[in-house]
């Protein structure tokens, strides 16, 4: 759920900056076709960007091979993350109201689909072959609109000379597949319901596909003072589907300023260059990371090849497979030095006692922040690999990749507090199988 989270903020993120560019620089510009293109791009870049991951070494990496790594789990010097159980609770009434705002808001789009698909049933093709066979008349109260392939038009409602100016327009969000472009916008605004710049970019589309219909429409051989004075003459109070496309009354005066304007110099164009600095700084904000802190903080890493081994018997240089485990050498209870086989991936993994999060809770409310180290400033995170044996007992626990001491230690003891868990089973035969949980010290739980 973290994960998804920091994609939806980062994905948000990129889509303010991206309509800051074009609400500043380009909106007021007559290349319609372009600022189309624009919104559409930096709309699924935005939904990109956080799924982009390049990674470049820091310069102190070490080798470490982190086994069946655990979620993090955090404390802080105000106490362990501010209660793990309240935050558990707050995760899951912010997913809750989340999926509330994403389920209505498709609902909302299935219902104006429906009401689509309606209107569709009731219409009648145009028999008398005056106008193209995709225009399909109605009775509905409705403004002129298309959807996909057909152009919707209630007769009795304009002249046959309103009819002809209206059918070119619309034939042209037919002809360029403005459909498309709303459909994907619904689909943005289903899934980030709760970020206002969504409705933005919504709107700025279907300004933009006016606008094309509109120049569409004129090129088509329509007098320009005459499809004025039809906008000017049509009524306002026609109900308006807002997913399909359509002889737009709200956007008329913007509408009539854009016909009436001089078109846009070509190096006005430059101005979308002004989005290539905004895409790098997105990318050093949200795409590259230091090698070392990708591969400590991965959620679930397990090693797939031969690798270097770090266990509690410095036997960093035996050779493993993470699909079978490793042969340590352990001491027997006389005290006899003994091969013992370490799983990573075995038929049935252990279990600790129960619910989800359960080992998170207890390692939290167990957990102490060393005073000295916070009076120190020191903070940050601390690994620590064990194993859980046969009989379901930790042991051999470790301090991987450490901080300070005073806080290495601290995780160490409470990792050998432990309770038991319920055993690994690989072929039929308990075995050992090793994890490795990160605890992240920070001063402060915000």
């Amino acid at each position: 759920m973290d994960k998804f989270v920091l994609v939806l903020l980062e994905a948000s993120a990129a889509l303010l900056l991206f309509y800051l560019v074009y609400s500043l620089w380009l909106r007021k510009e007559t290349f319609f076709k372009e600022n189309r293109f624009y919104l559409l791009v930096t709309a699924v870049i935005s939904l990109i960007l956080p799924w982009i991951n390049f990674s470049y070494p820091s310069g102190n990496t070490q080798a470490i091979t982190f086994t069946n790594l655990l979620e993090v789990v955090s404390v802080s010097a105000n106490g362990y993350e501010a209660s793990l159980i309240q935050k558990v609770t707050a995760w899951q009434w912010a997913s809750i109201v989340y999926f509330l705002g994403f389920l209505f808001s498709f609902t909302l789009m299935l219902i104006k689909l429906v009401q689509i698909t309606r209107i569709d049933k009731q219409s009648t093709q145009n028999y008398a072959g005056e106008y193209p066979e995709n225009v399909r008349f109605v009775k509905a109260d409705v403004v002129p609109f298309s959807f996909l392939n057909k152009i919707y038009i209630n007769p009795a409602k304009y002249t046959p000379e309103q009819l002809g100016k209206i059918v070119a327009h619309e034939r042209v969000h037919v002809r360029q597949q403005h459909t498309y472009d709303c459909l994907f916008y619904e689909l943005l605004v289903v899934v980030f319901w709760f970020h206002p710049i969504v409705y933005k970019y919504r709107e700025a589309a279907k300004e933009i596909h006016e606008y094309l219909a509109d120049q569409g429409a004129l090129v088509s051989g329509i007098s320009g003072e005459a499809y004025q004075k039809l906008l000017f003459e049509q009524a306002t109070g026609l109900q308006f589907l807002k997913l399909a496309n359509s002889f737009n009354y709200s956007l008329v005066k913007k509408r009539i300023i854009m016909l009436t304007k001089i078109k846009s110099s070509k190096c006005a164009k430059i101005r979308m260059l002004f989005v290539l600095p905004v895409l790098v700084g997105l990318l050093l904000m949200f795409a590259c990371k230091q090698l070392d802190q990708e591969i400590n903080e991965s959620p679930t890493l397990v090693n797939k090849e031969k690798s270097a081994f770090l266990d509690g018997n410095d036997s960093t240089n035996s050779e493993i497979d993470a699909t079978q485990g490793a042969i340590v050498k352990t001491e027997d209870a006389d005290g006899k030095k003994v091969d013992e086989k370490v799983y990573f991936m075995v038929d049935k993994m252990p279990v600790f006692s129960g619910e989800e999060g359960e080992l998170r809770k207890f390692i939290a409310s167990n957990i102490n922040y060393p005073v000295e180290a916070a009076k120190s400033g020191i903070q940050g995170r601390v690994f620590v690999m064990f194993n859980v044996n046969s009989e379901g007992k930790v042991e051999k626990a470790k301090v991987v990749r450490g901080v300070h001491p005073l806080i290495d230690e601290e995780a160490l003891r409470v990792i050998n507090m432990l309770p038991n868990w319920t055993p690994g089973e690989h072929e039929g035969e308990k075995v050992s199988v090793q994890f490795t949980v990160p605890i992240n010290f920070a001063l402060s739980d915000k």
